[in-house]
This record gives structure tokens, sequence and C-alpha cells, in this order.
């Protein structure tokens, strides 16, 4: 969440951080206790009839599908004629939906609480899973929080609590925590006896803290991912294994020597934007493919930072029900003043327009993409924010495959998770159920019939009574 508050230079975000870290949190309202009929036990059996299925392993669908779900995972996939429903299952219309992986969310930042519905893990979870999203990478977790978050992903891995896996990152390891080799070499070694799952850095510091971050992450076998700020650059990020958040460092590798490096992101001052090399972005994103970097582009978050929309039209936005009153207030008004005094509008656009033709390189050359939200903050929404990534990825010119394929296989692929991001037999059963084709309009990857996570069916009846219950707890 610090993401937005120093790009934007706004001196009242930190009070926003607050308000939104203690509204939206982590695991479904309403489904810890009080279990409703619509929600079935890990060891029942349910079967999709008569589905069609996006496999997601390559562009495809599968028609009139009937898959059975057991003990957690796809026990069985194929033609509905040919599969028998077994007795005693609970059994789901497929007809006319489409099956696909449940989503993954490559950054978001988890909130404190134990899951109930009146904490805000709870409505966090209740949002994710409502959108469809089955997984969670929370990026860099605050050391507040991170003894209730750690307990909570590892109640939700034992099946204890129903809601979206939890990938946890350790706390920021940054230039205001860290100064020396030795600090970050026993950051990372905290973090691994914590038990977290990956390294997050906000970097802001030189090479030597750098390195020394990255070689133990490595000796200690956590992935490292996160910012690229010019102490270090892009290139060492990149050689180091670093994954990329928010395409960072990128259009300052891409600039010519005539100047100094721009600190942080936010690159819209028209006279640095124009040392901009555009010829060298195709052979940019070709070396990107060849070396297996992983980017996750946050590129919605970008757009509601930088665009010309007021803050009052993104306030109307509908999935603005489930965030808190004050924050989408404050919000409001950070961004109309970002508008007064975000620099220049054509230096602006300038910055999304080549964020855009970053992706749509990276994608035509066969480089990792990967979506996230990177909420709640700044108009994006636990689950919801995920959904204006994925158009926002077809926005730039991805196919609709490509945007979900960046928030099923290939963070999968990225996390190690064979079990995940496809839909096959002997998969772990996180599906999503929509009521219209996503690979026809990616908008309809909103239209939730249904989940199944950690092989239990949650009705999308269900999920919209949990939506209802989060908006009558975050209203004033």
């Amino acid at each position: 969440m610090r993401t937005v508050r120093r790009l934007a230079s706004l001196a009242a975000a930190p009070a926003v951080v607050l308000v939104v870290a203690a509204a939206l949190g982590t695991v479904a309202p309403g489904l810890a206790a009080g279990q409703p009929s619509a929600l079935r036990a890990a060891d029942s059996v349910i079967a999709i009839v008569d589905v069609t299925v996006l496999p997601m392993d390559r562009e495809r669908t599968l028609a009139g599908q009937t898959v059975i779900v057991r003990g957690g995972r796809i026990a069985q996939l194929g033609p509905a004629a040919r599969v028998r429903v077994p007795d005693g299952a609970v059994r789901v219309d497929g007809r006319g939906k489409f099956l696909l992986p449940g989503l993954i969310d490559m950054h978001a930042h988890a909130a404190a609480g134990e899951g109930l519905p009146g904490d805000g893990a709870g409505r966090q979870m209740a949002l994710s899973l409502a959108a469809g999203v089955t997984t969670v990478r929370g990026m860099g977790v605050a050391p507040q929080a991170a003894p209730q978050v750690l307990a909570l992903r590892d109640r939700v891995r034992r099946g204890e609590v129903v809601g979206p896996t939890m990938v946890l990152y350790a706390p920021s390891i940054n230039g205001q925590n860290t100064t020396t080799p030795a600090q970050a070499r026993q950051r990372v070694r905290d973090a691994k006896a914590a038990g977290y799952d990956g390294i997050k850095t906000h970097g802001g510091f030189g090479a030597d803290v750098y390195d020394a971050m990255a070689d133990e992450a490595r000796r200690v076998g956590l992935p490292l991912a996160g910012h690229v700020t010019p102490g270090f650059g892009l290139e060492r990020a990149v050689a180091a294994g670093q994954q990329i958040e928010h395409l960072d460092g990128v259009l300052a590798a891409l600039m010519d020597s005539g100047g100094p490096v721009p600190p942080g992101q936010m690159i819209v001052d028209p006279a640095d934007l124009a040392r901009v090399d555009e010829r060298r972005i195709a052979a940019f994103a070709r070396d990107q493919a060849r070396r297996g970097v992983y980017h996750g582009p946050t590129l919605a978050l970008f757009e509601n930072v930088m665009s010309d929309e007021p803050g009052d039209s993104l306030a109307r936005r509908a999935e603005m029900r489930y965030a808190p009153a004050q924050a989408v207030q404050q919000w409001t008004g950070q961004k109309n003043m970002q508008l007064r005094n975000g620099g220049p509008a054509e230096g602006r656009a300038r910055f999304l327009a080549l964020r855009r033709t970053l992706v749509r390189e990276l994608h035509g050359a066969g480089a990792k993409l990967m979506a996230g939200s990177d909420s709640p903050q700044f108009f994006m929404t636990p689950g919801y924010g995920l959904h204006r990534e994925l158009q926002a990825l077809v926005g730039a010119g991805l196919p609709p495959y490509a945007a979900l394929a960046a928030a099923t296989r290939v963070p999968a692929e990225y996390l190690g998770r064979a079990d995940l991001g496809t839909v096959a037999e002997g998969k772990r059963a996180d599906l999503l159920l929509l009521d219209a084709d996503p690979l026809a309009d990616i908008r309809n990857a909103e239209r939730v019939a249904g989940v199944v996570v950690q092989g239990r069916w949650i009705a999308g009846e269900t999920l919209r009574e949990r939506l209802a219950a989060v908006e009558r707890a975050v209203r004033p």
C-alpha cells in the first residue's frame, strides 16, 4: 500500500492506508461459523454437470463437460454423456456456464484478523471469493499484523477457515529499515525463521545492500519480489532473479544516458519521457522473455493514479460500495488534488501509454506477465481490483486468454504450484464458475455463478450474501 502513497506524493495518504488496513482484511464472512447449506464440507463430492471448461493449459474450450470433485481434487473430467454423477453428490448445473481455474491475485495486502465476519480479514476474504479469487499473494505483510496474518494463512491451509489460499511475503526490506549488508541478511534470515513464503523489497538502498539481500534470499530458498530503485537498477535485479513489480526501473533502463535517472516509478516530466527510446522496447521485451523474468505490471492501479478521470467518477464505481466510506472520500480528495498538482496532463498520458506499450510488447515476445491488484488502496478493492487489472491488460492489447493466463496458469507456475492454475484431473479443486464466456468479453469474468475452494462449493447466492454483509459493515 505504500506504493501509491509514495508515487502520488500526497501527504494525506498514510491516513488512508490505516483506514483501509483496518477495514478490509482476509477470510469470507460467515464461512467460519454458521455454515450455510450452499457451503459443503471438503470431503463431499461435487459434480458440475454439462459445463464448458476453459482448461487454461492453452487457448481452447471443452464444451459439454462434467467435472467431479472429490477430496478437494478434480477426480474426473470428461464429456457429460460419459461421466456418471456419483450418488449423493452436490450437483451443480453447468449448462450455459463456463468453468476455469480460480483466479490468483499476485499483489495484494493482507489485513489483520481471524477471518471472522466482524474483522478486516473476514471482509477481505469475502470480497476475494465473491470475485472468484481463490489464491492471494500478500506482498509485504505489515509487521503489526504479522502474527494474526501468518496464523490465518496456516488455518486456511489446514481447512479450518474457508478462504483463498494465502501466500505471504515478509515485511518490506527497504532503505528506511535496512542500511547495511549485514542488516539485509539478518532480515532475510528472520523472515525465513518466521515462516514467510517470500521476500518483498521497496528498494531505496545501494548495490551492496541489495546484493546481500538477494544472495541471502537465494541461500535460504525464498523468492525475491518487489520494486526496483536507481541505487541498484533493473539489470542488477533481473540478474539476481528478482520478480519485478509495477514495471519498476523499465522506463529508466530505456532512457538515453543524457541525464540522471529520475527517482521513483512515476516519470511524468515530458523532458524525462522524451529520453525514453521506444525503438528499444521490442528488444527489451525479447530479452526479458529469454531470461524468464516475471513482471507484475499493476496497470489498473497506475491508471487510477495518473489518468484524467476525476476522483468523484472513480468513487462511483460499483465496487466502491465495499470500501470504507471514509477511505473512498479520502481517495477522492487525493485524486482531485493530484489532477491539480500531479504533473502535466500530456506527461501523465505519455507515461500511461508507454506502460501499455511495454505490456503489449512483453506479451508479444512471450515474456511472463502476472496480474495483481495491489489492493486495498486508491480505488482498488480486494477481488474486484484484480478484475480491473484483467480489463486493463486487455485494454493494453492483450487477448482475453492472455489476461486470464496472467491470473491463473502463469502465477501458479511462478509459485511452483503444479496443482493450481489449470483445470485437469488430479488438480486442486479451486475453480471459478461463470455465467458467460470470459474469452468473448473479459468483463464476463466478473459474472460469478459460484466457486469451488478447498473442495467446497459456494454458490453465487451465498457469495452475494457475504458481499451484502461487507457493504453493511463498511457503511457509516
